[in-house]
């Protein structure tokens, strides 16, 4: 007798052929963009994250005596990782290229799966919508490119974070500890987001405990950062192999730091390259300094770049607010950089940012008016959006360093929403949610 196996549509609830069904269309709409935002030619970050790819499938990852920062520890192992039993097989730059609109749309089912545990099943999908259809993500689509990975290792983090702090069970804390290192090894700023998270929640922790309330959300929280840090480990232990420093997480660090600190009043802190230095005259004043640095090697001449942005911080505080408030402009609006975007790309910046900043507004007063009846994840999900924020504050960014913490805004907003809609009896929770939880830590 011959066995015949299910079919995978009927390993799926009917709830979930139904939310595939109605998702499906945002894979055709990121592959769409995808092809035609394509490049002809590698350029940007593809070319490091290539070459770091190559050389984790032949045992190593940093340039060991390379003078060129971009490749000693410029980018974390994450994407080269994924990408290594690819480049393995022989998948052409084309196929490879496909793992951004791919790893976009597992992002926004993965989402929707974070929001249906509080949220309606309409809800939940007009959350993942408003993910999906977050364009200034769209520019990356067509190239190999860290963010895709890094939003859906956020959502996973978060979603997993949620479901501990709900049900306590082990594998949802290993989950959500992991997923959070895995994102500081795609993004490597994200180390020292889980460092503060970790200290953030043992404050937390202590507090709770000495004016005897609940600790068990401080606590589990706790335990995911502290699992996401150790995740780490290799890596920081990897780097201090090579360079001698504890806890340095990569050498891309300074030249933002650098140029956020610039003293200079044609500068607001845009970022430049080291070779735009040289090719731009109007950095050609910048140009002995960038030699001396190019003798350094990747490591001293981070450092240097580090000490120096600290020096021009301190000694001209005015002009480091100025750029502080250009740079917030730059995350959210697109502008000042050293280059022009179109007025279109800053419209539509302006137009999808602000919409959104004013719905985070318009939720404040519900979801403080309902504080108490908040979901226990809440806080969890603040700290790390906010600690994601401010640590893009400080050195050079862009509006695309806001997307690995959008899915909590989206969160936020969804959640308010609810509770103006059900009134003020609104639970923290929807019962038929809530299922009993296994062995508790």
């Amino acid at each position: 007798m011959v066995r015949s196996w299910p079919s995978p549509a009927s390993l799926l609830s009917a709830e979930a052929r139904r939310t595939l069904v109605r998702l499906l269309p945002l894979l055709g709409v990121f592959l769409l963009v995808g092809v035609l935002t394509r490049p002809v030619h590698t350029g940007g970050d593809e070319v490091p994250l290539l070459a770091a790819t190559h050389r984790l499938l032949h045992g190593g990852y940093a340039l060991v005596g390379t003078m060129d920062s971009s490749k000693y520890l410029w980018h974390g192992p994450g994407l080269p990782a994924l990408l290594t039993p690819l480049v393995a097989l022989g998948v052409p730059l084309s196929g490879l290229r496909l793992t951004s609109p791919l790893l976009m749309f597992t992002a926004v089912l993965m989402f929707y799966r974070l929001l249906r545990l509080r949220l309606s099943p309409r809800g939940a999908l007009i959350g993942a919508y408003g993910l999906a259809l977050y364009v200034p993500a769209y520019y990356v689509l067509g190239t190999l490119d860290k963010d895709p990975l890094a939003l859906l290792l956020s959502v996973v983090s978060l979603d997993a974070t949620a479901r501990y702090v709900l049900r306590g069970r082990r594998r949802q804390a290993l989950l959500a500890g992991l997923s959070l290192g895995a994102l500081a090894m795609t993004r490597l700023e994200y180390g020292l987001v889980i460092t503060l998270a970790l200290g953030a929640g043992l404050g937390w922790w202590l507090v709770a405990r000495l004016r005897h309330r609940p600790t068990r959300v401080a606590r589990r929280w706790t335990l995911v950062c502290a699992l996401g840090l150790l995740a780490c480990v290799p890596w920081l232990t990897y780097t201090y192999s090579l360079t001698h420093h504890f806890f340095y997480w990569g050498n891309s660090g300074g030249i933002s730091l650098y140029w956020m600190s610039s003293p200079d009043p044609s500068q607001l802190g845009s970022w430049h390259a080291s070779h735009s230095v040289f090719a731009d005259p109007a950095l050609a004043g910048y140009r002995p300094f960038f030699h001396h640095l190019a003798t350094l090697g990747p490591v001293r001449a981070d450092l240097e770049l580090r000490h120096i942005a600290l020096v021009q911080a301190v000694g001209h505080p005015a002009k480091y607010a100025l750029n502080l408030l250009a740079n917030l402009s730059r995350m959210f609006f697109g502008f000042p950089f050293s280059f022009a975007l179109s007025a279109t790309a800053i419209a539509g910046l302006i137009l999808i940012n602000g919409t959104l900043m004013a719905g985070l507004v318009a939720s404040a007063r519900p979801l403080l008016r309902a504080r108490r009846r908040l979901p226990p994840e809440t806080i969890p999900f603040v700290l790390f959006a906010s600690l994601g924020f401010v640590v893009h504050v400080f050195p050079s960014a862009e509006p695309r360093m806001l997307i690995p913490i959008l899915p909590v805004a989206i969160w936020l907003i969804g959640q308010a929403v609810q509770r103006a809609r059900a009134g003020p009896g609104a639970l923290a929770a929807r019962p038929a949610m809530i299922r009993p939880a296994g062995r508790r830590i």
